[in-house]
């Protein structure tokens, strides 16, 4: 994930805070180190009270800017926790849409396996020369069925399931040239 400004904003001036810091500890150690026995020593440590102000001085600005930047990429991710919340309804709808698609597909597929019983008693008994079963009337429950598969396609390409939508057509098709090999063998 690619850091955005703010992250980059937050890093920068946490780097600034703990660099201050750093110089802080390191210029009070040097003072509190300095012997104050000499006129060399007593103005070394003037030097380092006047460098440790300074010091001060940057930690509170980039104290600053730290609390600052903390303040911002906290109101980003309540930003975003916001938009998530408020996403997540769409995500339990799309989930029940694709749920119902799902249980008429299987409901499809149930019917389809049922007439595919139909269909080979129509081949075994054409194949043994002996009386058939109506095809014509198998034939239009597998062209009713191709018909169903195509409303489903229809209904997947309408709410954006494309993948789901593709395999009700490609269904929809075999079962429609299924139903016409049959009309065609009963003579219709």
């Amino acid at each position: 994930m690619a850091k955005s400004e703010s992250d980059s904003a937050l890093v920068s001036a946490a780097e600034a805070f703990d660099t201050e810091l750093v110089t802080y500890a390191r210029l009070g150690e040097l003072l509190l180190k300095t012997p104050l026995t000499t006129l060399k020593h007593l103005q070394r440590a003037r030097d380092t009270l006047i460098e440790i102000e300074s010091s001060e001085q940057r930690l509170q600005t980039v104290g600053k800017q730290l609390v600052e930047a903390i303040s911002g990429v906290r109101q980003q991710q309540e930003q975003l926790s916001k938009k998530v919340i408020d996403y997540a309804p769409s995500i339990h709808a799309r989930h029940q849409t694709l749920s119902e698609l799902m249980t008429s597909l299987t409901a499809l597929a149930g019917e389809i396996s049922e007439v595919n019983g139909l269909v080979a008693s129509v081949n075994e008994t054409a194949a043994e020369g002996a009386a058939r079963p109506d095809t014509a009337d198998v034939s239009t429950k597998v062209l009713a069925l191709s018909e169903r598969a195509q409303q489903l396609s229809t209904r997947c390409h309408d709410v954006d399931f494309e993948e789901l939508g593709e395999q009700a057509h490609a269904l929809h098709q075999r079962l429609k040239a299924i139903g016409t090999k049959l009309q065609k063998a009963g003579g219709n």
